[in-house]
């Protein structure tokens, strides 16, 4: 009961308390979750943020200046808890250091309440509790306690010393810069930042180099010691990251600007190696100020010098370019004879320090248009603060999706679109409605490959097609990797069509030459080359679904080209409104010229630093198809064993039975191409690389053809699945493998993905949206690399995290990375050294074999081919020329219109697919005006 009473007396003397002695010292403020000094004088406060005023009996702060004054803030004083609570919501709590318990003085005979003690361990089972003692026993414990304290607020005055020589010493970094640190602006960073540098313009006289002392006098820079003209460039010069500098050329001098490409160029003024920055035209061109100015985003040190376009020899090439130390008699101090001003000077570019920040939120009604009222930076930081935490969700979750679906399944054709349904679940359709993956025919059309909507998964992006139709296009092996990547998409090109038989066109009339040629087709149904030396006219191709994520453009890009579809969209907004609209009432785009391609959040844009702006991406996909250089015997395949397709035969139905149908799935034989042959057996068990890994290595990604990339992140080189090469990873992949070193589970061979049927190819091009990560030595395997570990020594050695941001190494200095830098680590770690990488990937799954055959070239009737956009292309087609009887002919043949073939080659057709478009006999008028009859 004592102690309670005793506490409700110390709280009430607080709260009663009209002195502000002893407030003074070190608070906590929670806008920048740091802690502050304020310093007290009669109840006023003074601090970073200006004056303020504390009435205790009235729980009353008033700012008298600085910040808080103009932003308008009242405060409160909470004496039990010993804080302030703004009216922005800022608290300001006082640090509890080195307070003495006051001893209670008894009145009357009210007895003298017991002093609490600190918490002492609890006694063992068998040993005596203590007395509670004396009060002079009680008064030497307090003293106890109050000496260490004391002693732990010397500890902490230490600390605070320490803490701003450290302080100076950041200061010193930068010895040249003058002025205020910046204007006050809208603190528009990441969440929980509440400071900002505002960058400046550093002026830098194109001779002297000098930072400017007061004003930029129309350009003129002076010495910043003594605001004196100078007669050579400053040494070096201290930036901060976002600032500008402006180069000031001199009248009537005729220079350019050069950057050097390292510092013994510099020290050399070797101009061989270096970029020009401004020509004397740049100079003209803004010729009332003679200023150009350069934006610095990257933290390092930029070598400068200037030369005379006009240099005949070396001696003239320096006229602008030299030291202060070389000064030959008979010149001007720190100015050879006869040459001009020097103008060579070193830019180093450091990261802000917190000195340079401004505090938010503040106030800057001319910069926001507001006059005489405060803008309201709180609420502005607030939502910068959301956008970037709904952005970072947003990645978050688009990857947590990602993750989702592909535990439920492997990359490929997940399901077509539903004509019907059934009470048995064998009727309801998977990934085949009117065929595998919806196929049909189109052999109307020259190219066409009938194929219509579904949907699919690409490493966990699922998405669904408009209907596709491809035609039969391959990447352009002609152009270079930069070429193939200097449009979007990149370029593809009409495959190469097998030519007809000699043996065929020396038969004779159409009868011999349809008779031949059913002879070739016989050759490759039995695969039977003694027979016809069908291999040279049945070539395969290998067709495939590829898809990346892009950067977000608002024009829709086209897939792929089709002579029947495209997507029916102005722009994405335009395809989402659409497919939104549909799918909000279940219906079905008649034309089937729609599709489902995601946008997402997929990163967060950096220019220098991290900014809110999230960067959007949206899927792309398209359907290429691969010439093989070789033959791949049909019995490389056989029907796969699918009992939901057997089912809805109205079966069972047999494979033999399945194959004569077009929702046969088929199987490809997973042995090598060294080790099969036609009488080889089929693999039971487990399999790694194989039969259709060397065909998609074939495949090339968005790079094209010509392209060979290696994956050498974290250190470790990509190799073959055997190991023997380089992995070119701008080919489709689906396993590598890592022979410098072994993972955890003590393999080297890796598969693509976590589980799945996953082919991948790294890629360049620039629409293809990048991923970047870090790696320190530890987590990488080239951990033994001399110059790696001769860097980490140099990067552990830094003990300013001013200076350990500021080292770098870009993609020239650095082997096997894109960059390379000191990274200042988190925990109190210290500085130390990183390599960092920046890939962009694309996904692709085999989608079907196609055998092209002599039929796209042969011609027995003779019937004339019109190019679109030629005389006569429209007249082939018409009302009044439809094909369909011998008085209205088709008047020749196109893309779209393609019936050349005599009818009597082929045999009967039974059961069309609704969507067949080729079906039928058709009458076309051949180039003498005789009426054909053609399928």
């Amino acid at each position: 009961m004592r102690f309670t009473l005793l506490l409700l007396a110390v709280w009430y003397c607080r709260s009663s308390a009209a002195s502000c002695n002893g407030l003074g010292g070190v608070w906590h403020d929670s806008a920048t979750d740091d802690v502050m000094k304020l310093v007290e004088n009669s109840c006023l406060f003074t601090g970073k943020y200006g004056t303020v005023r504390m009435d205790p009996a009235a729980r009353k702060v008033t700012p008298e200046g600085g910040l808080l004054e103009a932003l308008g803030v009242v405060g409160k004083w909470h004496p039990f808890d010993e804080a302030i609570k703004w009216s922005n919501g800022v608290l300001w709590r006082r640090k509890q250091v080195a307070a003495a318990v006051p001893e209670p003085t008894p009145v009357g005979n009210t007895p003298t309440p017991a002093t609490p003690t600190p918490a002492t361990p609890t006694p063992a089972s068998n040993t005596p509790a203590p007395s509670t003692g004396s009060v002079d026993e009680l008064r030497a414990k307090l003293e106890e306690q109050q000496t260490k304290l004391e002693e732990q607020q010397k500890l902490i005055d230490a600390l605070e010393a320490l803490v701003t020589q450290l302080d100076d010493k950041i200061k010193t970094v930068n010895t040249s810069r003058t002025g205020p640190s910046g204007r006050d602006g809208y603190c528009l960073t990441t969440p929980n930042v509440t400071e900002i540098y505002v960058p400046k313009k550093q002026y830098v006289h194109h001779r002297y180099g000098t930072p400017l002392c007061t004003g930029d006098s129309y350009g003129y820079v002076y010495d910043n010691a003594s605001c004196h003209w100078s007669y050579h460039m400053a040494k070096m010069i201290s930036v901060y990251t976002g600032d500008e500098a402006v180069f000031w050329r001199p009248p009537n001098t005729l220079i350019d600007l050069w950057e050097f490409p390292n510092q013994a160029a510099y020290a050399a003024c070797d101009f061989s190696g270096a970029t020009l920055r401004a020509s004397l035209s740049d100079f003209t061109a803004v010729e009332a100020t003679r200023n150009f100015s350069i934006t610095f985003t990257k933290p390092g040190d930029y070598y400068f010098g200037a030369k005379t376009p006009y240099a005949a020899d070396a001696v003239a090439l320096r006229q602008f370019c030299w030291d202060p130390d070389e000064t030959p008699t008979g010149a001007v101090a720190g100015q050879p004879l006869g040459w001009g001003y020097g103008g060579k000077t070193i830019i180093r570019v450091i990261d802000p320090t917190k000195e340079q920040m401004v505090t938010c939120p503040l106030w800057d009604p001319s910069k926001y248009g507001k006059t005489g009222g405060q803008v309201d930076s709180e609420s502005v930081e607030k939502l910068k603060g959301s956008v970037a935490a709904i952005g970072r969700h947003l990645i978050q979750n688009e990857e947590r999706t990602a993750q989702r679906v592909r535990a439920e399944g492997q990359s490929g054709i997940a399901i077509t679109r539903s004509m019907s349904h059934s009470l048995d679940a064998y009727f309801e359709p998977s990934f085949g409605t009117i065929g595998a993956g919806s196929i049909h025919n189109h052999a109307n059309t020259a190219h066409t490959i009938g194929l219509g909507e579904f949907a699919a998964v690409l490493n966990g992006v699922q998405f669904s097609t408009r209907h596709n139709d491809y035609s039969l296009l391959k990447p352009d092996e002609a152009l270079s990797p930069s070429g193939y990547k200097a449009t979007w998409p990149p370029q593809t090109v009409p495959l190469d069509t097998p030519p007809v038989p000699p043996s065929v066109t020396a038969a004779g009339n159409v009868d011999a030459q349809v008779a031949e040629m059913k002879e070739y087709f016989r050759a490759f149904h039995t695969q039977n080359a003694s027979h016809r030396p069908y291999t040279e006219y049945f070539k395969p191709v290998l067709c495939y679904l590829e898809g990346t994520w892009t950067e977000a453009d608002e024009a829709v890009a086209e897939p792929f080209t089709s002579e029947r579809h495209k997507l029916d969209a102005d722009s994405w907004s335009d395809l989402n409104e659409k497919l939104n609209f549909m799918m909000n009432n279940g219906q079905k785009h008649i034309l089937e010229n729609l599709a489902f391609l995601p946008s997402t959040i997929r990163g967060m844009r950096t220019d220098g630093a991290n900014t809110f702006e999230p960067e959007e991406v949206q899927w792309f996909y398209r359907i290429v198809c691969q010439p093989l250089d070789d033959d791949v015997p049909t019995k490389r395949f056989r029907v796969r064993n699918d009992l939901q397709m057997q089912m809805r035969m109205y079966g069972p139905a047999t494979r033999a039975q399945l194959a004569k149908t077009n929702y046969a799935l088929y199987e490809v034989n997973p042995l090598l191409k060294k080790d099969w042959t036609p009488s080889s057996p089929w693999i039971k068990g487990q399999t790694q690389f194989e039969y259709i890994d060397e065909l998609m290595a074939k495949v090339p990604g968005f790079d094209g053809p010509q392209a060979n990339l290696m994956d050498k992140s974290f250190g470790a080189t990509c190799k073959t699945f055997d190991g023997s090469s380089d992995l070119d990873t701008s080919k489709y992949s689906r396993y590598f493998s890592i022979h410098s070193r072994k993972d955890a589970s003590g393999m080297t061979v890796k598969k693509r993905g976590f589980n799945d049927y996953l082919f991948a190819a790294q890629t360049t091009h620039p629409r293809v949206s990048p991923k970047s990560t870090c790696a320190a030595l530890a987590d990488r395997t080239d951990s033994s690399d001399p110059v790696d570990l001769k860097r980490e020594t140099e990067c552990s050695s830094i003990k300013n995290e001013l200076e350990c941001r500021a080292k770098r190494w870009e993609a020239n200095e650095v082997s096997d990375a894109d960059y390379a830098r000191c990274s200042w680590l988190s925990l109190g770690q210290g500085c130390g050294y990183k390599k960092c990488w920046t890939q962009r990937w694309s996904y692709a799954i085999p989608l079907e074999v196609v055998y092209l055959t002599p039929l796209l070239k042969w011609n027995p009737y003779n019937i004339k081919y019109y190019e679109k956009g030629t005389p006569g292309y429209d007249a082939v087609s018409s009302a009044a020329n439809n094909g369909q009887t011998a008085g209205t002919p088709y008047k020749g043949s196109r893309q779209d219109v393609f019936f050349r073939i005599p009818a009597q080659f082929y045999g009967s057709l039974t059961n069309p697919d609704p969507a067949d478009t080729s079906g039928g006999e058709m009458h076309v008028e051949d180039a003498s005006g005789t009426v054909r009859l053609t399928r």
